[in-house]
């Protein structure tokens, strides 16, 4: 069963407004509309990730549980997210261009330029985020751990393999709250290697309980 915490409350009360929103501008100005539509649809997805985060939390794993291999990869719904969200400002840009009254002088030819810049850029960004759903970030296995294409790092060759939560305090922030970041956290001969896990399809906890894993398997294999 779903519990309503504060993220989720907030998300289904933004998604509706920008929903009754999106359906109210349809009569006056569809481009504001979809933008709108497109900003209740950000939301459902933020709701459905605050629901898998609860969900996914209650996994457990066990020696049993694990396969051979775990690959990390994106969070499918932050690419949507993120997808969605460059096309809100692409349809701007494209409402702008088209109501671009062109006239062949330095202006109109730099206005026209800036926003053919705007939206070309963030087309850019949506190809790029498209290409991160099947992008494989982290590979664990008996071996030891892969960052993307990197040479894997040997169980042999690591020490000190955990997850660790750092605290971003900004020095003009008078408020107590300090956001945390989640990193993979390891030591490879003399090297720190640290990765952000914040926006993977898997979760600190499990990240750590996978580590552990392995890294029983590795030590009760005889290979050390």
């Amino acid at each position: 069963m779903i519990k309503l915490n504060f993220g989720i409350i907030f998300y289904i009360i933004l998604g509706t407004l920008a929903l009754f929103a999106g359906i109210y501008l349809l009569q006056y100005f569809i481009p504001l509309s979809l933008i709108f539509f497109i900003g209740s649809f950000i939301n459902a997805v933020f709701i459905y990730k605050e629901y898998s985060l609860q969900k996914n939390d209650k996994i457990q794993y066990d020696e049993n549980s694990i396969p051979d291999e775990i690959i990390v990869k994106y969070s499918r719904s932050g690419r949507i997210i993120a997808i969605a969200t460059y096309s809100m400002f692409i349809i701007l840009g494209l409402f702008f261009l088209l109501s671009l009254k062109f006239k062949f002088n330095g202006t109109a030819i730099f206005v026209l330029f800036i926003l053919l810049g705007f939206t070309g850029y963030f087309v850019f960004k949506i190809v790029s985020e498209i290409k991160k759903i099947s992008q494989i970030i982290i590979s664990i296995n008996g071996k030891g751990i892969q960052v993307k294409n990197n040479s894997r790092y040997l169980w042999s060759e690591i020490q000190l393999e955990k997850i660790i939560v750092k605290r971003l305090v900004s020095r003009e922030s008078k408020h107590d709250y300090k956001p945390e970041v989640n990193y993979l956290y390891f030591f490879h001969h003399n090297e720190k290697i640290e990765i952000n896990i914040d926006d993977f399809d898997i979760t600190d906890d499990q990240l750590a309980q996978v580590l552990k894993i392995f890294r029983a398997r590795f030590n009760n294999s005889g290979l050390i």
